[in-house]
């Protein structure tokens, strides 16, 4: 693992990574387009993130209240409409731990269905009747 401070920045295409995270971790574009506008600053305002990423001032508490509680941002300190982006390693493992938990809990769906049919088809198979050749 890199040493803090030792990684160079280097430039990104927003929508690519945007459409890798909705495409690997099913995270909506837009949260990863606010999420990029709001890296390169300390705190990002409501109305600023508004008029950046066209959308109301409604739609855009709407979409950090959602970041919140996926662990990409927080509110920023003293103060009740700006807000931080966490750091990239944070933000990537919540990510990563939300994806992970949607998807055991699809795993045990998948067999819970699948005991399901065994227990309905079963009882078919057993009682079947012989051939008449």
């Amino acid at each position: 693992m890199p040493v803090p401070g030792s990684l160079k920045r280097q430039p990104i295409d927003k929508n690519e990574i945007a459409q890798l995270l909705e495409r690997q971790f099913n995270l909506p574009k837009l949260e990863t387009l606010a999420y990029l506008q709001m890296l390169e600053r300390t705190s990002v305002g409501v109305d600023e993130l508004a008029e950046t990423l066209a959308l109301s001032s409604g739609e855009i508490r709407n979409l950090l209240q959602t970041m919140i509680s996926r662990g990409l941002i927080i509110r920023a300190p003293g103060s009740e409409e700006a807000f931080s982006a966490l750091h990239p390693r944070m933000t990537m493992t919540n990510i990563f731990k939300i994806y992970e938990k949607d998807l055991v809990q699809s795993l045990r769906d998948r067999r819970a269905t699948v005991d399901r049919v065994v227990n309905l088809l079963t009882p078919i198979y057993e009682e079947k009747k012989p051939d008449l050749n």
